[in-house]
């Protein structure tokens, strides 16, 4: 996307993205084209929709939840963002952690069968969603501290080679298609050099996803939430003594291997979000990439707010918009 404008996007949920799954269809229309309007009204030119069986996907009929888009609603929804100006991208989380919405398929992962069904999702979204120029294949998280604190009565997550070896499958069934493949940077930034020898710079773009404050004197103190005191009292955190959410591991990394690995070819879409409640991430995280970063390997940036799309968290959509269009105005002058 080197010389095209930038992707300014939001990410909006069909489903669930975590071991918390229902079979119904919660999403709520009238939020959803407020969603549309808004995103065009605010410049977004970019919606990622995480399908989480949202859509009947005919290949896999099985998984799709009840009352979920029809292809022919699909269609409708992608002519009338078109006409606004807005791309809409699928992503599929093919992450151990948040796959919940594969249904039978979610306890068959890296068998046979487990990979014919998500390749025949890859190739039927290149083709619902009129040969994307994306598909986002997720892949956040997996890990052995987020497979243990999975909400379900079954924890499974893939390590070693296994997990190179199905990144592999994953990112090679979206060339297949024709498509770039689009994943967060869990893998890369936590498993820099493994991945280096698996995947090469230039066959995926990525998503640092980062949603708190860089400038020191911006640090929140844990003290501010106590949903913030409760989970750096879990064990994981419990000996770190951490004081502020910025020194928590992921952020220290976060800031450690970002940039760096900017000069080895990677290309960004970097994620803000308002899950942290912190009114200058999105701001800071532009800051931190124009000022420091390689800005020509930026293709633009999605703000996520992590929320179903229900009337009820509308506030949070609301807060979004806003945020990344001041932020944009003040970072880049749009």
């Amino acid at each position: 996307m080197k010389n095209k404008e930038k992707m300014w996007a939001l990410l909006v949920h069909m489903g669930p993205w975590g071991a918390k799954g229902f079979k119904d269809f919660r999403f709520d229309e009238e939020l959803w084209d407020y969603i549309v309007e808004e995103a065009a009204n605010t410049g977004l030119n970019t919606i990622v929709l995480d399908i989480c069986g949202g859509i009947d996907f005919a290949s896999h009929p099985e998984i799709t939840l009840e009352g979920a888009w029809t292809r022919t609603k699909l269609r409708k929804e992608l002519n009338r963002c078109r006409e606004k100006g807005i791309t809409l991208i699928p992503k599929l989380n093919f992450a151990t952690i948040h796959d919940v919405w594969l249904g039978e398929y979610h306890y068959m992962v890296s068998t046979p069968k487990y990979y014919q069904v998500c390749n025949d999702l890859i190739k039927e979204a290149y083709e619902l969603f009129d040969h994307p120029e994306y598909i986002h294949l997720g892949m956040d998280e997996e890990d052995e501290m987020h497979a243990r604190r999975s909400a379900e009565g079954l924890a499974v997550y893939r390590k070693g080679e296994l997990f190179w070896h199905d990144l592999r499958f994953f990112i090679d069934s979206v060339k297949d298609t024709g498509a770039k493949p689009w994943i967060w940077s869990c893998p890369l930034f936590e498993h820099p050099e493994e991945y280096k020898a698996h995947i090469d710079a230039d066959e995926a773009i990525l998503s640092p996803w980062y949603y708190d404050a860089f400038r020191r004197e911006n640090w929140t103190h844990i003290t501010k939430r106590q949903v913030y005191v409760d989970y750096y009292r879990q064990e994981d955190y419990a000996a770190l003594n951490i004081q502020y959410v910025e020194e928590d591991p992921f952020n220290v990394k976060f800031r450690k291997v970002a940039l760096p690995l900017m000069e080895e070819g990677y290309e960004y879409v970097p994620c803000t979000s308002t899950a942290n409640e912190n009114d200058l991430n999105a701001e800071e995280l532009m800051l931190y990439f124009k000022e420091s970063g390689r800005d020509d390997q930026i293709l633009g940036y999605i703000t996520a707010p992590w929320k179903l799309t229900l009337m009820e968290h509308k506030e949070k959509f609301e807060r979004s918009f806003r945020l990344l269009k001041e932020a944009r105005a003040k970072i880049y002058g749009e």
